[in-house]
C-alpha cells in the first residue's frame, strides 16, 4: 500500500487550525440553514471547499477546544482512484483522510495521523472502505439496522503493522429529531455506531439536511457545530 505522505507534505502549514475556546460565547441561533448550509438536501453535503467548525467538550474535565475540518480538491491516488482529502485539526496535530462520495455513501479509505511537528504517527487503511454516512433510502428511516464489516490495518512506525477485523453495527435512532448546537436547534437524522468486533466503541451522530454533522457524542466527548462554509 502506497502512502500519500508526499502529498500531505505539500499542504500549506496554515490550512488547518486548532484553537482553545474559553467558554460558550456563542449567541446561538434559530436553526435556519441560511446561516450555515450548502444548498443541498443531503444529510452530509460533501464537496471540495466545504468546511465545518466544531466546539469539542471533554465531558469529564469540562475543557473545551475548537476543531476545524475542510475538504481539499480531488486528487488521483494510485490505490483508491479519485478521492477528496479531508483535513481535520486535532489537539497537537492533524488527521488527513482520503475520502469519496459514492452514490448515497461517504467513504473513508485511508487516514494518516500527524503530531504537532508534522511527524507521521500512524497510517490506517480500511478494506473495504469505512462509511461516514449511508443515505440510502432504507438506511435513513427510524429503526433501520445493519452491519459494516471491514479490515482496519494500522501501520505504526514503532509497533509495525496490525490488521484488525472489524464490525460496526449501525442503528437509526430517529429521523427529523430536534438536535441542539451553539447555532441553534436543527431537525436531524440520529444514528448510533457500535463496534461489535475489533474493539469497544460507541458513538452517536446527528446530521441535518443541507448542513452535515451537527452533533457527535462518544468517548466522554461532545462535538457541536459552530460554523460551516463553502469556498
Amino acid at each position: 500500500m502506497k502512502s500519500f505522505e508526499t502529498f500531505v507534505r505539500g499542504l500549506a502549514a496554515g490550512s488547518l487550525v486548532l484553537l482553545f475556546a474559553c467558554g460558550g460565547d456563542d449567541d446561538g441561533g434559530d436553526g435556519d440553514s441560511g446561516m450555515c448550509g450548502f444548498g443541498s438536501d443531503e444529510y452530509l453535503p460533501y464537496q471540495a471547499g466545504f468546511s465545518w467548525t466544531y466546539e469539542i467538550t471533554d465531558l469529564v474535565s469540562g475543557q473545551k477546544e475548537t476543531k476545524e475540518q475542510h475538504l481539499e480538491p480531488e486528487m488521483e491516488h494510485p490505490d483508491f482512484g479519485t478521492v477528496l482529502t479531508q483535513v481535520t485539526g486535532k489537539l497537537n496535530g492533524n488527521t488527513i483522510s482520503l475520502t469519496r462520495k459514492e452514490d448515497d455513501r461517504v467513504l473513508r479509505f485511508q487516514q494518516e495521523d500527524y503530531d504537532a511537528t508534522d511527524t507521521l504517527e500512524k497510517t490506517t487503511t480500511y478494506d473495504p472502505a469505512e462509511i461516514r454516512i449511508d443515505e440510502s433510502a432504507d438506511r435513513i428511516v427510524a429503526g433501520a439496522e445493519w452491519d459494516e464489516t471491514y479490515t482496519e490495518t494500522i501501520e505504526d512506525p514503532v509497533n509495525g503493522t496490525t490488521a484488525i477485523p472489524t464490525v460496526d453495527h449501525w442503528e437509526v435512532l430517529g429521523v427529523d429529531d430536534p438536535c441542539d448546537s451553539p447555532l441553534g436547534t436543527f431537525m436531524c437524522l440520529r444514528v448510533r455506531r457500535t463496534r461489535t468486533m475489533g474493539g469497544i466503541a460507541e458513538k452517536e451522530f446527528h446530521f441535518a439536511r443541507g448542513i452535515g454533522k451537527v452533533r457527535e457524542i462518544g468517548s466522554n466527548q461532545l462535538e457541536q457545530l459552530t460554523a460551516c462554509a463553502a469556498e
